[in-house]
């Protein structure tokens, strides 16, 4: 049995057989790799968690997405639904038609009211309020042909309030 020492052969007489000690491969990439992996994946629940949050939160309460900023929201009232038609589906000179429904807790003349005085302010206006039908016809006083209507309907102690607005 010999042994290369590095310039020649040597025979391994008389010398203990040894073994090379392997030393373990470390590699610290990998950990770096995957700590980096685990910390975009944590970012990224972090991210999706508060986006569905917000989503959830601004349809639950009265954020009228899909209403104009400046239309008055009543409040305490709950979105019930929410519907826009965008297109060829929406009424003639449209582009847009927005339809939601919510309840409030308060009696239809408190809603009525509510609703036929601040329809009258800002950039709005009451065409005609026909309290008979429950039913607040408006429009926009910058663009007269955005109109809407407003039915609310009475449900014990409760109303129902539903908006469509076509711009």
């Amino acid at each position: 049995m010999w042994r290369w020492d590095g310039v020649r052969w040597v025979p391994l007489v008389g010398q203990p057989l040894r073994q090379p000690i392997a030393r373990p491969r470390t590699r610290p990439w990998i950990w770096w790799l995957a700590g980096g992996c685990a910390l975009l994946l944590v970012i990224g629940l972090v991210g999706a968690g508060y986006g569905i949050y917000s989503i959830a939160h601004s349809i639950s309460s009265t954020n009228f997405a899909c209403l104009p900023s400046d239309f008055p929201s009543y409040p305490g009232a709950r979105v019930v639904s929410s519907v826009t038609y965008v297109g060829t589906g929406v009424g003639h000179g449209d582009s847009k038609s927005c339809r939601m429904t919510l309840e409030s807790t308060d009696d239809v003349a408190t809603v009525t009211a509510f609703y036929d005085e601040k329809l009258r302010t800002g950039d709005w206006t009451v065409i005609a309020n026909l309290p008979k039908f429950g039913q607040i016809q408006f429009h926009r006083v910058s663009r007269p042909q955005a109109f809407g209507l407003v039915q609310l309907l009475g449900k014990g102690q409760q109303t129902e309030i539903r908006i469509q607005f076509d711009s």
